[in-house]
């Protein structure tokens, strides 16, 4: 029974995307991983360090820095000597990712110092959230193998325990996403039967653009263009819905993983365009572990991509895959999937 249900929840995560183990390819796909993880940590070296400056001139900034909790010993040790011990804090940190990732309590430390910077960024008096997503991508991170033998691969099963630890960095963000889509598509059903105008209303988008440009007194490059065309921006928003409610099932889909990270590099790229907000750490989230996903190796079939899209792909999928990919597996002289 138990396994049965395992099954069923197995196929509804996958849908038709039912790739033959490419055993072949894990090599591989162990060597993309760390490399993006080792890139990963000199992008973060950069941030902390292009940041310590400022971070060592907090005393400059006493009459409007409000510590949040995270950096509230600021008040018991002063600004003068805690921003000397945050900037030194990122510089260590940060050299220590790239030569050290492979060790745990470096990770940890590396989380400790993206935790203070982002603390004391938001401790004037706003909130920005460029920053949080970088973080819990290093908190992630931790579920890597732990001793200076992890990164070397030299098994199967270690690249496996590899793959299995780094896969938690893109599950947790297309998590976030989809936590997003789920509040955005749940406030739109609300909207349904308020007065207040729902998200799936064809003129949801224009309004929206006015709003932000009135309250911003911003003028987003291409706003005018969906506020005079209310229609043209009645399938980006309700396009945007889809992509981000079912970001997380496009973990379990590794056809789908350079195709959700580019449209999700084009929803930012669009936050941009129509209203002036960039976050360019999503950006370079979405590239390194979507975009440059180390399981979408080998899987270059559009048609089959198409058909392990949520919903939306049913019409696209063959006909008995079950069927098809048992035979795929056990029938001499098939072509594997990584070949196609």
């Amino acid at each position: 029974m138990t396994g049965r249900i395992a099954r069923t929840i197995n196929r509804l995560l996958r849908g038709s995307d039912l790739t033959v183990p490419r055993w072949s390819l894990h090599q591989q796909m162990f060597e993309r991983a760390v490399l993006i993880v080792q890139v990963y940590y000199v992008i973060t070296l950069f941030m902390l360090y292009e940041r310590s400056r400022r971070m060592a001139g907090l005393n400059l900034l006493a009459e409007t820095l409000d510590p949040l909790w995270p950096v509230a010993w600021l008040d018991a040790v002063g600004l003068g000597p805690g921003g000397t011990m945050l900037a030194h804090l990122a510089l260590v940190a940060g050299v220590l990712g790239i030569l050290c990732w492979h060790m745990l309590w470096v990770r940890v430390l590396v989380s400790i110092a993206l935790l203070q910077f982002v603390a004391v960024s938001n401790s004037f008096g706003w909130m920005g959230h460029g920053f949080h997503s970088w973080f819990w991508i290093s908190v992630a991170l931790w579920f890597l193998p732990a001793g200076r033998d992890a990164p070397v691969g030299a098994t199967r099963a270690t690249r496996m325990r590899f793959l299995i630890g780094f896969s938690a960095a893109p599950g947790l963000f297309l998590l976030f996403y989809s936590l997003s889509g789920a509040y955005k598509v749940a406030h739109a059903i609300v909207g349904l039967f308020t007065d207040d105008i729902s998200g799936f209303a064809p003129r949801a988008m224009a309004t929206t653009l006015a709003w932000r440009t009135f309250e911003t007194s911003s003028e987003p490059l291409w706003a005018p263009l969906i506020i005079h065309n209310p229609l043209l921006g009645w399938p980006l928003y309700l396009g945007l819905y889809y992509v981000e409610f079912f970001a997380i099932l496009t973990l379990f889909r590794p056809r789908l993983h350079k195709i959700w990270g580019l449209l999700m590099i084009a929803f930012h790229i669009g936050t941009f365009l129509f209203l002036e907000i960039t976050f360019p750490e999503h950006v370079l989230i979405n590239g390194l572990f979507l975009v440059l996903s180390p399981f979408a190796l080998g899987l270059t079939d559009w048609r089959r991509a198409l058909g392990a899209l949520p919903i939306i792909g049913l019409p696209f999928r063959p006909v008995r895959v079950r069927r098809w990919s048992l035979r795929s597996e056990t029938a001499p002289g098939s072509i594997p999937d990584h070949a196609q």
